[in-house]
């Protein structure tokens, strides 16, 4: 739909409301039916906006609703030369509202120059074109959902024929950029309720570039300058985070809106980037599409499903930072993330390698170390738990290596006391590290290495998207089948760490995870089933491998 547009020249005034991109109907001079319907201001008026919210444009739920903002400004096509506006009353009316609005729908533009011909052609670039170039960009940013700021920054355009009317002259504006909004959902319970932070889309021809452009609109017949094949949408959200994925199509949530120039793409694919709710780690998820046709002035919506993706594994590295390999940039990795960090919880990473026997002063004659070294074996943490379905739920490894707490006599600290091994070993890591030549800093500076519980275990599961069921009882081995098994080797060979299965000692590594007096919980390092119980004391020579963890 389109609205009546008034200019005048000389302190004249130019009145113009843009119109709306209504799904899939084009804004366009051949189509008669979008430049006849005339709309009166006081329909336009606008919601007040919070102050500091700059919006060239809103998507109503089927169509983008196009609005001024301060230094919007248009191109008169006076026959001899093509010419700026001089002023507008956009920065007037926005002060009149006192500061609480930030986009009018309508506005008066003034022009150099007595004009007396029936008609003349108007151009509007955007924000950043001149009277004969559009730049549709590469990027672009869109800070809220609904509320499309980046349009007229980002490639919006559009014509008009301006018709005398007295002193005055009228026209209707035809945008002549096309629109494309995505409102993603996901069925997927480990993506519903992350946070989308991007958008992607690539084809087989320039979706961005500096365009020519004329009284005809767009000439997408000729290659931009500077073209790209690609438009990358950045979401940032209230939080600076993105947009929350939810779990049906929700507008509210998630609106994207790209500026793209019209056409028909042969091959179309959309990348999304989103958080995983397990892991916490970023990932794409990417559909291909055969065919995909935008259209001048009109804006396509597409609700899609998204699941699966590509989660990569994530490092961390001696400084305190994460990142995937690709991301490493010389840093060191001295882990490998179990859980990414949130603003309100630490993150957690395994050890890229397993604690040598050396950081444990007593000579064993064994290559490995035992949970539990007393000749007796009496309780030794504050928590029992007698199966994996309850041991899911332990996470407090830390608390038993560390603090008097998390032992059954309120006094131990496991972590300095000889009679547990494992613990011992665990806490000592860091020095390993040094001697190795590696010194940690930023955020890591304090922090201590420990034996992890099994559900903190467990949770390396989620990292390469296991899908194999939980074990009720203890000793009811399952493996991980072998290609994943192949891949979480690689991500230790990767960086120059033994693969993760090589590990001797039975093939076993031990949790702080206790299930009675006599056994404690160790998991099979070729599956990575966290499953068994094991006898804890020197008697039974239960000697096993170490993989400390550390929060971050």
């Amino acid at each position: 739909m389109k609205k009546a547009m008034t200019f005048l020249f000389l302190l004249a005034a130019l009145l113009s409301t843009a119109g709306c991109a209504s799904d899939d109907a084009a804004q366009d001079k051949d189509n008669p039916t979008a430049s006849t319907t005339a709309f009166t201001m006081v329909d336009e008026a606008p919601a007040p906006q919070p102050a500091k919210s700059r919006t060239a444009g809103e998507y109503t739920g089927s169509k983008v609703k196009f609005y001024w903002t301060e230094n919007d400004h248009l191109w008169l096509n006076t026959g001899a030369d093509v010419i700026e506006s001089h002023h507008s009353d956009i920065g007037d009316q926005l002060a009149a509202g006192g500061g609480t609005i930030t986009k009018v729908p309508t506005a008066t533009f003034y022009f150099h120059g007595t004009y007396t011909d029936p008609s003349y052609i108007l151009r509007y670039t955007g924000k950043n074109g001149t009277k004969d170039k559009v730049t549709i960009a590469a990027v672009q940013t869109q800070k809220l959902p609904l509320e499309a700021t980046q349009i007229g920054e980002c490639g919006d355009c559009g014509i008009a024929t301006a018709t005398k009317n007295g002193d005055h002259y009228d026209f209707t504006l035809r945008h002549k950029a096309a629109y494309f909004t995505l409102t993603p959902f996901s069925s997927d319970s480990k993506l519903a309720g992350g946070k989308l932070s991007k958008i992607k889309i690539t084809a087989d021809k320039p979706l961005a570039g500096t365009f020519n452009f004329g009284d005809a609109g767009l000439d997408i017949a000729t290659a931009p300058a500077g073209p790209s094949q690609s438009i990358t949408l950045n979401l940032q959200g209230a939080d600076g985070k993105g947009f929350t994925l939810p779990a049906a199509p929700n507008p509210a949530t998630n609106s994207a809106t790209f500026v793209l120039p019209p056409g028909t793409y042969t091959t179309f694919s959309i990348e999304y980037t989103v958080t995983n709710t397990v892991t916490h780690f970023p990932g794409t998820v990417t559909a291909t599409y055969t065919s995909k046709d935008f259209h001048a002035g009109a804006n396509k919506k597409f609700a899609p499903d998204i699941k699966g993706g590509v989660f990569p594994a994530r490092y961390l590295f001696s400084d305190g930072t994460t990142g995937t390999l690709a991301e490493r940039a010389g840093r060191t990795p001295i882990g490998l993330v179990v859980e990414e960090k949130t603003a309100t919880k630490d993150g957690t990473a395994m050890a890229l390698d397993c604690a040598p026997t050396s950081l444990y002063p007593i000579v064993t004659g064994y290559d490995g170390f035992t949970w539990d070294r007393r000749a007796t074996t009496p309780q030794a943490n504050s928590a029992l738990f007698a199966t994996p379905t309850d041991a899911l739920n332990d996470v407090d490894g830390y608390k038993y290596t560390w603090e008097a707490a998390g032992s059954a006599d309120g006094t131990t600290i496991k972590a300095n006391s000889l009679d547990f091994p494992a613990f011992y070993a665990a806490a000592r890591y860091g020095d390993h590290l040094a001697a190795s030549g590696i010194t940690v800093s930023g955020s890591l500076v304090g922090r201590k290495w420990y034996l992890p519980a099994y559900g903190e275990v467990m949770k390396l599961r989620n990292v390469f998207g296991s899908t194999l069921p939980l074990p009720t009882e203890w000793n009811a081995a399952h493996a991980i089948d072998p290609a994943t098994m192949a891949v979480i080797d690689a991500t230790f060979t990767a960086v120059g760490a033994p693969a993760f299965s090589s590990n001797s000692n039975s093939g076993c590594a031990w949790t702080s995870t206790e299930t009675d007096a006599l056994n404690a919980v160790n998991y099979y390092l070729a599956h990575l089933g966290a499953d068994n119980a094991a006898g804890k004391g020197v008697s039974v020579l239960s000697y096993f491998t170490v993989f400390p963890f550390v929060h971050f």
